[in-house]
């Protein structure tokens, strides 16, 4: 390794506790560094009461830390806080627009996804598009590369109503166009949506370049707390959404007869919010943007490209294709072993992977794969790590041949 970084492992308890721990699935779920596990616990020991709801000074206070979050991370995205909606994750934002979205949808016309999609932002899509006799459209990845294949354009017609792509595959890493495609959809009079909950823990997030009407991340995989979705949405696009969840704190007004919902984000945040996660996740982004500064997304390139050099020196795994730019994210499987298998024994040795479909059957499918080895590294790796991992494999081939 040239990079002067050197790691975040010692900002993390969890290797405190487990320093023999390999921990090699942050593409499912960072870890938590100290500093934003102190913040979110500093909220409810000296912050906690229901934002928007009291006026006495801490729930007034709540409400502060809630709507400085809300700028914060718009800013960290190149947004505005009047297009910032929290949910509890991608997951949930997904649906919200699926569900929510007010178009004068025509038997026939069409929603484009990729062939990567992971499930979350497929079934919700999938599901509006048999309710209304929507024709569902692949844009598919080149086998041999990973990128996106040459005639995506030809999938993208006038009759085009949605376009949802994730800004990169959860199986390979491999990162997509998502600005040029955005940018065709919406010359056709698509609704663009970006998924970029897989990518925002490596890449720098900017909805102006992107061009988006909507753009949906977690703040668990960027090393915040579970219970936090962002969604970005635009004011031209909130006009098309309906509320799906109604209840405290979205209404105006509220009568035996009717009900006038409140104007803006709130609208769509029904319910108490889970400020604590809000604030830990604007922190999180905070923590996040100073290790990039100091070199961590360098670092975990090289980490992954050294790593990805080792596994394909071993002749009994087929490691999956990329093109740079991709995350640092690698999947791999053997032809004479069963992933599962192969993740059950590094698990034994304390190293752990996911194997499996990734909840992305469609793009295993298109692979003729039924299951994978899948390894996401994060700040806290190391090239020990690294070395840790192929060791093991080349045990459980020993074991499992």
């Amino acid at each position: 390794m040239t990079n002067s970084y050197k790691g975040a492992r010692a900002q993390f308890a969890l290797w405190r506790e487990q320093p023999e721990l390999v921990y090699l699935d942050s593409a499912a779920s960072c870890q938590v560094p100290d500093a934003v596990l102190e913040r979110y616990l500093r909220y409810y020991q000296f912050e906690h009461a229901n934002a928007h709801r009291g006026n006495y000074p801490l729930a007034q206070q709540a409400t502060h830390l809630l709507e400085c979050a809300r700028m914060q991370l718009a800013d960290w995205i190149g947004g505005t806080a009047d297009a910032l909606i929290f949910t509890s994750s991608a997951t949930h934002s997904l649906n919200l627009l699926a569900n929510g979205l007010q178009l004068d949808w025509q038997e026939g016309d069409e929603i484009v996804v990729t062939r990567a999609e992971h499930h979350s932002n497929l079934l919700p899509w999938q599901r509006l598009a048999e309710r209304h006799q929507l024709n569902l459209r692949w844009l598919d990845l080149d086998a041999e590369t990973g990128a996106l294949q040459d005639d995506w354009q030809a999938q993208i017609g006038p009759r085009c109503k949605l376009l949802a792509m994730t800004l990169a595959s959860n199986v390979t890493g491999q990162l997509l166009p998502a600005a040029a495609v955005v940018a065709y959809a919406q010359r056709q009079g698509a609704i663009t949506v970006v998924d970029a909950a897989q990518a925002v823990s490596s890449v720098p997030l900017d909805v102006g370049q992107l061009g988006c009407d909507a753009l949906t991340f977690s703040a668990h995989k960027m090393y915040g707390v579970t219970g936090c979705g962002v969604l970005y949405a635009t004011p031209a696009l909130q006009a098309k959404l309906q509320p799906q969840w109604v209840g405290g704190g979205m209404v105006q007004q509220v009568s035996a007869e009717l009900s006038r919902y409140l104007e803006g984000v709130q609208q769509f945040e029904a319910g108490t919010p889970n400020t604590a996660a809000i604030v830990a996740c604007a922190l999180a982004a905070q923590w996040l943007s100073a290790e990039r500064a100091g070199g961590l997304n360098d670092y975990l390139q090289q980490l992954a490209s050294e790593l990805r050099d080792q596994l394909n020196q071993r002749s009994w795994l087929r490691v999956l294709p990329q093109q740079q730019p991709s995350l640092p994210l690698i999947s791999f499987y053997s032809p004479e072993l069963h992933a599962f298998d192969l993740a059950a024994v590094l698990a034994e040795q304390n190293i752990a992977v996911r194997a499996g479909s990734h909840c992305a059957q469609p793009f295993l499918q298109a692979l003729e794969q039924q299951a994978v080895v899948r390894v996401s590294l994060g700040a806290y790796n190391t090239a020990a790590d690294c070395e840790r991992l192929c060791s093991a494999l080349d045990d459980a081939y020993q074991l499992l041949s």
